[in-house]
């Protein structure tokens, strides 16, 4: 677009003298016409325009004499209709012929059905009862028909084949597991209640309860049966080890997990080491002062003592008989180091276990 300028005789050169023309103000610096001011636009906004056309062929387009651009919109007159859309009118416009979602039918109203592979199908529905079903296959709505159904009214039940109960959640969140529709495990507010035999780790086990002193034994063969103790036989021998850091000359009171009563049959140091066994803490509380050199009294609960000088086995002879006087399962000991140095003591009982 070509511009008129007025004449510049005579007219200041320092941008002073200025020109307007299109929304554009253009200043003289003596040799040329420059665009005035920073971010000077050779486009006056407000001599532009859209003009919209009827729905068609989608367009735009621009006319450079009048700055008026002209838009046609897409026709979607053939996508559209005059009321909403309807389950009828989607499916009508392309569904297809192996998936169709079916709401009612002829024998269930509001049943919700979906097509799969292999001639079956998926339906969720309800009765007057209040109940909600979804199953596969068949069309009955008894809740002991052939499928899969999860009933929900006052909880959860899975049913499957012929009517058979699986799996229930009642309405107080117990869980529960059938066979067959027969109940065998249920949660409780306490625990778990097991129906029938229980098997677990390879193991079967009793579903009644043994007798007073009884105990679970294995035949070996995966079954577990009541039966008494002493039906086990002879005990082998055992041992109880204890370690401990004791600095030299040090004592230390300590505790071995021992049957009640036992006979004992060795004491082994791994260092030098002055160790004593009690019938009870009392009993150690008041031998604590006696010298390694002065023999316990009898009758003062002291079962047995050995003195060693290194990494020992001293064996324990005539056998002695060792019991805790409380009937628990322990034995209090004091093991004083005598290795000449701090370290860790470890002291090893073998025995044979005489009481239950």
């Amino acid at each position: 677009m070509a511009i008129n300028f007025p004449s510049t005789a005579g007219q200041a050169t320092d941008g002073s003298y200025t020109y307007t023309v299109a929304g554009i103000t253009y200043s003289w610096d003596g040799s040329s016409w420059r665009a005035a001011g920073a971010g000077a636009s050779a486009t006056d906004k407000t001599l532009f325009s859209v003009t919209q056309n009827a729905a068609g062929t989608a367009a735009l387009s621009y006319n450079s004499n009048t700055g008026v651009f002209s838009y046609t919109p897409p026709d979607l007159s053939s996508y559209l209709t005059a009321e909403a859309d309807t389950l009828a009118t989607v499916t009508g416009r392309g569904a297809t012929t192996n998936d169709t979602v079916v709401f009612g039918d002829a024998s269930n109203a509001g049943e919700f059905r979906v097509s799969l592979e292999g001639g079956n199908y998926l339906k969720v529905f309800g009765t007057s009862s209040g109940s909600t079903y979804i199953r596969n296959r068949d069309n009955d709505i008894g809740t002991s028909a052939t499928g899969i159904n999860i009933q929900g009214r006052t909880g959860v039940a899975l049913w499957q084949d012929t009517g058979n109960l699986g799996l229930q959640v009642d309405s107080s969140c117990a869980v529960k597991l059938y066979k067959s529709s027969l109940l065998k495990l249920e949660t409780t507010t306490t625990g778990v209640t097991i129906t029938g035999a229980l098997t677990a780790g390879g193991l079967t086990y009793p579903t009644s309860n043994g007798t007073s002193g009884q105990a679970l034994i294995s035949d070996g063969a995966g079954n577990v049966n009541w039966g008494s103790v002493a039906t086990t036989g002879l005990q082998s021998r055992t041992t109880a080890q204890l370690t401990v850091s004791i600095a030299n000359g040090a004592a230390s009171n300590v505790t071995f997990t021992t049957p009640k009563a036992y006979a004992l049959m060795s004491i082994q140091t791994n260092v030098a080491a002055w160790v004593t066994l009690y019938s009870d803490t009392a009993s150690r509380t008041n031998d604590a002062s006696r010298s390694e050199t002065t023999d316990p009294t009898p009758g003062s609960g002291v079962l047995a003592e050995v003195i060693t000088t290194g990494s020992t086995t001293q064996l324990i002879t005539p056998g002695t008989i060792c019991f805790n006087s409380s009937s628990t399962n322990a034995t209090y000991a004091k093991i004083v180091n005598k290795a000449g140095f701090t370290t860790n003591v470890t002291v090893t009982l073998t025995f044979v276990q005489l009481e239950a």
